[in-house]
């Protein structure tokens, strides 16, 4: 049974600020840099001040109950991921663009750089980080055991590592017979290749301030070589999402963000120093397992001489992560103990569970994703059972004028979205991926499972939707009478 006697995140006690912090959020939100997305804003183009936040989202969240591990890819999680990494890298320099040649536009270059990185946003980000960040991963940081030993954490990181290998493995498998794998592939790369200098900023900072100091160099989790394989960045260029983070904003995952925000949370506090430690060695274990499948899946993005992780033998290169996180956890003991083991063993726990709900949300956007012409017939069924069974069923209605741009968001609930007006033609351009642009017209519909990250655009005069909140019943009863396929909605999809 986990140890929850010093849990690395607890939001009870920041419960009763709730009401001293809510006005605070806001106001970091109200930031211009943080305003929705217009309809041109889908990539940004390599603007590192500009993080649309969907602050509209946070008039009515309320953040009263941490976000437990079975809704990470809920909106209360999304928010707060988005929040915590916009305030996590107020603190990291990015010059502005170089415009010299022209004074004008150096000159409003300079000014949205210093109002980004201004007092304002740093004070109120300082102010409201720990209530996010308890908030946020509450559900993390209690899985480590006292009496633990460490040959039983190098099992579990070669447990990562199999589960990781084995989701990567049926990931592609599935991208390929969806015929989706391009497509499937520029989602992954942003969430792997687009985040990985935040996650590698968040260690190597902590480790230029002595935070890794109590094991030996060579012994340490690296932090580099993953987050800058060259396989990546011809993957990326393939793909053709080769833009500087955070370009592509809009289609970062919850989960995906939570992993640089974890390591953010650790690798800003001395006292989380050990955590730190296990939850990078387990960051590691991700991006070698995934680039070890890339390798497979991607063979003729190899180079011709083996460089690059693809060229390395993945039996090796486990070997010597294994071996490297137990010669660590061998001189953590031996220095400091059971509790110095048991404080590592935290981190680590903490990377664990992450990187399985990490594996769980991207799983079912991938499958929604690439099997959308199923998510329309099932929609069509569905509002032919509205109409049949339940006219009066809960909806939303909207009516929105031309390029009103909908920034990418989830629900926490199943939904139909169902054009009832706009004219002739397309009304609505719908997407869930970069490149995706799912026109409709009046009376097409598409089902959108609850959590999956979606966003449109209105390109008609204006247009009416409705949007029907369909009960978790009827998607359990459409799970029962479908065949079993890569795109029917898992159950894990329906009770999480």
């Amino acid at each position: 049974m986990a140890d929850n006697s010093s849990a690395l995140f607890d939001f009870s006690p920041y419960v009763a600020q709730r009401e001293e912090i809510l006005p605070l959020i806001r106001d970091f939100a109200s930031h211009h840099a943080f305003r929705s997305a217009a309809v041109e804003e889908l990539e940004l183009d390599e603007d590192y001040f500009r993080r649309p936040l969907r602050p509209e989202d946070l008039e009515f969240l309320q953040f009263k109950k941490p976000v437990p591990a079975d809704r990470v890819s809920r909106l209360p999680s999304l928010a707060t991921q988005r929040l915590l990494m916009s305030l996590n890298e107020v603190g990291i320099a990015r010059p502005p663009k170089p415009n010299a040649a022209d004074a004008n536009v150096a000159i409003g270059e300079f000014a949205r750089f210093d109002a980004f990185y201004g007092e304002r946003n740093q004070v109120l980000g300082a102010r409201i980080r720990p209530f996010l960040e308890h908030y946020g991963f509450t559900f993390l940081g209690s899985e480590g055991q006292r009496g633990e030993t460490a040959a039983r954490y190098a099992e579990r990181l070669r447990a990562v590592l199999a589960a990781e290998q084995a989701f990567w493995a049926d990931m592609f498998a599935l991208l390929v017979r969806n015929d989706y794998l391009v497509e499937g592939l520029r989602f992954i790369m942003i969430q792997r290749y687009s985040l990985a200098p935040s996650r590698r900023t968040a260690v190597e900072r902590a480790v230029a301030a002595g935070y890794f100091d109590f094991v030996a160099s060579v012994d340490r989790p690296e932090t580099s070589t993953p987050a800058t394989d060259p396989m990546l960045a011809r993957v990326a260029g393939f793909v053709g999402a080769t833009q500087r983070e955070h370009s592509y904003w809009q289609f970062y995952l919850p989960t995906s963000m939570a992993k640089a925000n974890l390591l953010y949370a650790l690798g800003t506090r001395p006292d989380r120093a050990f955590p730190l430690l296990g939850a990078t060695f387990a960051a590691e274990a991700e991006a070698l397992a995934f680039s070890a499948a890339l390798a497979k899946a991607c063979p003729h993005l190899v180079q011709p001489d083996g460089s690059g992780s693809a060229g390395v033998d993945a039996a090796h290169a486990t070997d010597d992560l294994v071996a490297r996180f137990s010669r660590a956890l061998a001189q953590v003991e031996g220095a400091y103990g059971a509790e110095g083991l048991y404080r590592v063993g935290q981190g680590f726990g903490a990377g664990e569970k992450l990187a399985e709900r990490g594996r769980w949300d991207l799983g079912e956007q991938l499958k929604w994703l690439s099997a959308i012409d199923d998510y329309i017939e099932w929609a069509a069924k569905i509002a032919t059972r509205i109409e049949a069974e339940c006219p009066e069923i809960d909806r939303e209605t909207f009516i929105e004028p031309r390029d009103l741009c909908s920034t990418t968001h989830v629900h926490n609930d199943h939904r139909l979205v169902v054009i009832r007006s706009g004219g002739v033609g397309t009304q609505m351009l719908f997407w869930g991926n970069l490149g995706m642009r799912l026109e409709m017209g009046e009376g097409d519909k598409v089902l959108i499972p609850d959590g999956r990250l979606h966003g449109s655009t209105v390109v008609c005069p204006e247009c009416t939707y409705d949007q029907p909140i369909i009960p978790e019943e009827w998607i359990a009863e459409l799970l029962d009478g479908a065949p079993a396929s890569d795109a029917s909605p898992t159950a894990t999809a329906v009770a999480a």
